[in-house]
């Protein structure tokens, strides 16, 4: 039959090594306070930013950059501009300015320190276009400074991509309005067709060719003056200019045959191409004149960074109640030692007594000095009275 374990038990342990738990307790929840004390501290802020949805679905350029109607599309793109904003670069910039990177002589020391810094940064979506970023230090300045410097790169990001995209767009169609303009001139000159369909300079330099050697065939039979060869002259100082130009352009840029295509078959054709390019030109300039004025209106910081007070690491609560757990099981284990691991007197007593051969006749209770010192005076006078008595009954007796 198993022994029963009553709760009254484990009551009477508890009440009887009571000192001892409450000193272990306080001691181990004391340590872990004041280790959270002296531990190096960690203080963490944050921002959260919006881009709100005509940002993505913008009808005024929606023909330079392509909107966007999906939410997941929109939650994505903002992800990863907002990831690209935090490059590499910039880390290591913020790095080197705040102090945080220490003195690297080798690429795998600066790698290592970037990949510290990053850990450093938390980057997740909070909820649909919105998008939040931490950032954790041990200086509450330093943390403060950083995050607002990220923050603003993030929202300088968001602004400066719209505004190149339309700047580049409107770039292109001043090219191609300046090809057809150069065209339009070089087909008023008259140039042969086969120099103005196409801008490659073999053509040029051999209807050059043909020019001089019309023109040195000319001058046997006739003098400079006369109108056919001044007209090759005119039509040979065209095609030079022209080379000319090339050569100046194609100093910047790479040549391209396909950038001027003369129509001048078509007036009608080239006319309609002209005006729909000028129309175009005019309506980005319109939309890159608004949207300089108005894209940082689609990017809203709902929260912004603020200087931290208090550390996010280590936290005093925690580390306490770390600390009472800890002091609970050191208790268990003491008391466990005490009861279990150590036989208690009576039982060691008993095994002496058999080994003796001696009656047990078990464990006196304690007895305080104060009530010993009584107890044995009491016994003093008892003696003397019981020796007083027998003596005066023995003078009775006689």
């Amino acid at each position: 039959m198993k022994d029963k374990v009553y709760i009254r038990d484990f009551l009477s342990i508890i009440f009887k090594y009571r000192l001892m738990m409450a000193i272990i307790l306080a001691v181990s929840v004391g340590f872990f306070f004041e280790l959270s004390s002296l531990m190096k501290k960690k203080y963490s802020t944050d921002f959260t930013i919006n881009v709100y949805s005509k940002y993505f679905k913008n009808p005024l350029i929606s023909q330079i950059v392509p909107g966007m109607y999906s939410i997941q599309e929109m939650k994505q793109t903002v992800e990863s501009m907002v990831k690209e904003a935090i490059s590499d670069e910039l880390i290591d910039e913020l790095g080197h300015k705040y102090g945080i990177y220490k003195d690297a002589e080798t690429e795998y020391e600066l790698t290592k320190q970037r990949m510290f810094f990053r850990d450093n940064i938390r980057m997740y979506s909070d909820s649909g276009q919105s998008y939040k970023v931490s950032f954790s230090n041990s200086d509450p300045m330093v943390t403060y400074k950083v995050t607002k410097e990220i923050l603003d790169r993030v929202t300088s990001h968001f602004i400066n991509s719209r505004i190149e995209t339309i700047e580049y767009v409107r770039s292109i169609m001043v090219k191609k309005l300046q090809s057809l303009n150069v065209t339009q001139k070089m087909a008023k000159t008259e140039i042969s067709d086969n120099a103005l369909a196409s801008k490659n300079p073999v053509v040029l330099r051999s209807e050059l060719n043909k020019i001089n050697n019309d023109m040195s065939a000319l001058r046997k039979q006739f003098n400079t003056s006369h109108p056919k060869i001044q007209n090759l002259i005119q039509r040979r100082n065209t095609i030079l200019s022209w080379l000319k130009e090339f050569k100046t352009r194609t100093s910047t840029r790479e040549e391209s045959s396909e950038d001027a295509i003369l129509m001048s078959n078509n007036k009608e054709v080239a006319l309609n191409i002209s005006s729909k390019l000028y129309e175009k030109y005019y309506d980005t300039n319109m939309a890159l004149d608004l949207e300089k004025k108005s894209v940082s209106k689609y990017i809203g910081v709902i929260h912004a960074p603020q200087l931290p007070v208090f550390p996010t690491w280590p936290k005093k609560r925690l580390f306490a109640s770390i600390g009472l757990i800890v002091g609970f099981m050191i208790c268990f284990v003491y008391v466990f030692i005490k009861e279990v691991m150590v036989p208690p007197v009576e039982v060691t007593l008993q095994e002496v007594s058999a080994k003796l051969g001696t009656e047990d006749l078990g464990v006196f209770e304690y007895l305080p000095l104060s009530e010993f010192k009584m107890a044995t005076n009491y016994s003093k006078h008892k003696d003397i009275t019981s020796t007083s008595t027998s003596k005066q009954k023995e003078n009775i007796f006689k």
